[in-house]
């Protein structure tokens, strides 16, 4: 029953593998008569049988072809996160799925823009904020979620939402005179403080009076959405330890391999020395010579073998900390009215 099993194993994958060939094959066909829908079927069918990339970008095509957008953006991505021997084909991907996810977005904002208009404000928003994640620099579809949210007396996702267009929009945008307003009679109306909203311009350094150091001074802008904004990186920790660590090791091993070859060559040399010639009569080395060198190879040794150990046990450490703590070269940091860039040493 067992070695049944172990050979039915394999031939199973092969007749699916010779199956899924033969639905391809029909597939391109279809693809070929312009039957985009019936093509995109059969590479499904045989993408289930033979999880091939090749199979994958074939039916991304066909449902982009035949309007089968939503299955279209998401067979597109995973085939460019498993393009595998298919690799060259992923700008493509990329392009195709760019003009098919802004195909999506046109339906959605038509949607959105109907339900406003039919009186049902929490579909419009959901929609707006579908089409904004898909297009992110969008701050109007951003502006016009959290207006429909407050259509809906969804109060605090709206203060949220406008709280982000307006730490994200440029002074002069066409929203940003209502969106101020609109967040101020929310806070109102939620017992909240009035928030003074600050632009974004780049941060200047200050210059101290004593010591001419410049420096910037770190201060987190106003109000910033939590739903858009990652959370402040924590410190890094300097990498020269390691690499001091590292260097130290790695010399120090040299030493200590170099004066265990030299103290193993020396002993190969004293035991030489020692031994019979060719005449059966013993070298002429003393007792006492013989017993000084052996005592400064053994102290050779030993520290050899100390400096070796050390050397090793150092840079262990110091790959370890390097794994621990890469260095950065820079991070952005907050400043009072955007960002500053601050440098790692």
């Amino acid at each position: 029953m067992f070695a049944l099993l172990v050979f039915a194993l394999p031939a199973q994958a092969i007749d699916s593998a010779r199956t899924a060939v033969t639905l391809v094959q029909q597939a391109a066909k279809s693809y070929e008569a312009g039957d985009f829908v019936k093509a995109a079927d059969l590479y499904q069918k045989a993408w289930r049988l033979d999880p091939s990339p090749a199979y994958l970008w074939a039916l991304a095509r066909s449902e982009h072809l035949a309007g089968m957008n939503e299955g279209a953006i998401e067979h597109y991505r995973q085939f460019i996160a498993n393009a595998g021997a298919e690799s060259a084909r992923v700008p493509k991907a990329q392009t195709y799925l760019a003009e098919v996810e802004q195909e999506v977005n046109k339906t959605r904002l038509r949607e959105a823009d109907a339900a406003t208009r039919s009186g049902n404000p929490a579909l419009a928003a959901e929609l707006y904020l579908q089409a904004y994640k898909t297009a992110p620099g969008r701050l109007d579809l951003l502006f016009k979620a959290a207006v429909a949210e407050q259509m809906a007396e969804a109060w605090e996702p709206a203060l949220q939402h406008l709280d982000a267009y307006l730490t994200l929009a440029p002074p002069g945008a066409d929203e940003r005179g209502q969106a101020q307003a609109r967040e101020t009679s929310l806070r109102q109306k939620l017992g909240l403080k009035p928030v003074k909203v600050v632009e974004k311009t780049v941060a200047e350094p200050l210059v101290t009076q004593s010591t001419g150091e410049r420096r910037a001074q770190a201060v987190p802008p106003a109000h910033v959405s939590p739903l858009l904004v990652e959370p402040a990186q924590p410190a890094v920790r300097p990498s020269w330890p390691g690499w001091v660590a590292l260097g130290g090791g790695a010399a120090v091993l040299a030493v200590g391999a170099v004066l265990l070859v030299g103290a193993e060559s020396d002993a190969a040399q004293l035991t030489r020395d020692q031994s019979h010639d060719p005449g059966q009569l013993i070298t002429g080395i003393s007792r006492e010579t013989a017993l000084s060198r052996a005592s400064a190879i053994n102290t050779r040794l030993a520290l050899g073998a100390t400096a070796t150990g050390i050397g090793v046990a150092a840079a262990g450490f110091g790959t370890w900390w390097l794994a621990r703590h890469p260095a950065q070269a820079a991070v952005v940091l907050p400043a009072p009215n955007g960002a500053m860039l601050a440098v790692r040493f």
